[in-house]
């Protein structure tokens, strides 16, 4: 169903204004209602404006929302991320940090490096582009380049995540020499109510899309295909940012912002994804065990199901007949042996008719005469 849902543009159109203009605006939303410091600011903006590459593919996979819609948006949202990504950055963190200033005037915006960040993108881009084309020119030659690729991308995933579990608690050291410490929108966001702010966009997005959605009359597949690609974001762009950005205490406190992001989604779209099978949207049945549900794939079942009901009614298998006899081969000859009986009959009578006369006629043999004894008896028995 892959090349049909590259052409479903009503459903990819949605999917991608709820990823690049949703999201980022609920982010920035975020950062004006609870006055989030300016590492925790930054760093949730670059997190809701980076798209989420193929961990949403394997969330539709794995609870069976249309995967092939996920991965045609996660197709043009990679291609589309190089022009957003940093266009939302420099717009939403203008708009919620462009009037604030330091101790010494300058402004929040010129003390921080987006040089930087954008360097930072540009490698995760580059390793993205670098990992598709390994995978295109390798894969079909080297046979253990898959499985070898697979392993070291979940080693790689795993540090990343413990890398910034590390950096959230332990931090980068006191820097004083940082000029941002001295402000007050840097001042540490150890609040309770600052982790809620950082979950907050995912909660609302995942509502939102899936309003957004159901008025488009999507199909409910796509409902939950939609709001997953809305709210899954890419946190290892945000953790390189963070690192490339920050240092001491703001690094500790930016660092945090994808760690409490990633847990929160993981969360929040595994709840979503489950209630959504739960009331029928998703394409396994409602009623399935869970177990069978994770493990089994029902996209391919769900697209042929309608050919395969349409082949069941055209052809009879030989395996569903006890006796292993095909019934159509027995009724076509059956049908041909009558009619070439009821031919005889007709040819016989026919002849039959045409001796009578001639033999009124002429004395001469009729050509008919010359049928086997038997039929001429039945026939004169007959008349």
């Amino acid at each position: 169903n892959m090349k049909a849902q590259l052409k479903n543009f009503k459903a990819i159109g949605l999917g991608l204004f709820c990823q690049f203009f949703l999201l980022p605006f609920l982010g920035w939303a975020v950062i004006e209602m609870f006055k989030l410091p300016v590492p925790v600011g930054i760093t949730l903006l670059v997190v809701v404006s980076s798209p989420g590459g193929s961990y949403s593919n394997w969330w539709c996979s794995l609870l069976n929302a249309d995967l092939a819609l996920s991965v045609a948006m996660t197709t043009f949202s990679t291609i589309l991320s190089v022009a957003f990504l940093p266009m939302n950055l420099l717009l939403y963190s203008h708009a919620a940090y462009g009037n604030t200033t330091t101790s010494d005037g300058q402004s929040i915006l010129d003390s921080l490096n987006f040089g930087v960040i954008f360097i930072s993108i540009a490698v995760v881009i580059s390793a993205i582009a670098f990992g598709m084309f390994a995978s295109a020119k390798l894969g079909t030659r080297i046979p253990w380049f898959h499985k070898f690729a697979n392993i070291g991308a979940n080693v790689s995933g795993i540090l990343l995540i413990l890398s910034s579990v590390v950096l959230s608690f332990v931090g980068g050291g006191d820097d004083s020499s940082n000029s941002n410490n001295a402000t007050d929108p840097m001042e540490p966001a150890d609040d309770p109510i600052v982790y809620f702010a950082i979950a907050l966009p995912c909660l609302i997005g995942l509502v939102v899309s899936t309003i957004l959605a159901t008025l488009a009359k999507l199909p409910r597949p796509e409902r939950l295909t939609t709001a997953v690609e809305c709210c899954y974001q890419n946190t290892g762009i945000a953790t390189s940012a963070a690192i490339s950005l920050f240092s001491g205490d703001d690094l500790q406190q930016a660092a945090r912002v994808p760690f409490v992001y990633g847990l929160a989604e993981a969360i929040l779209i595994g709840l979503f994804l489950i209630i959504g099978w739960k009331v029928g949207w998703s394409k396994a049945p409602k009623n399935e065990k869970c177990c069978k549900v994770i493990t089994k794939s029902y996209e391919i079942t769900h697209e042929v199901s309608n050919e395969d009901d349409n082949d069941e009614e055209e052809d009879v298998s030989l395996e569903d007949r006890p006796d292993g006899i095909d019934t159509n081969k027995d009724d076509d000859k059956a049908a041909s042996d009558v009619d070439e009986e009821n031919g005889n009959e007709i040819g016989q009578k026919d002849c039959f008719e045409q001796d009578e006369k001639e033999s009124q006629m002429t004395p001469v043999t009729s050509p008919c005469a010359s049928m086997s004894k038997s039929g001429s008896d039945n026939f004169d028995e007959n008349a």
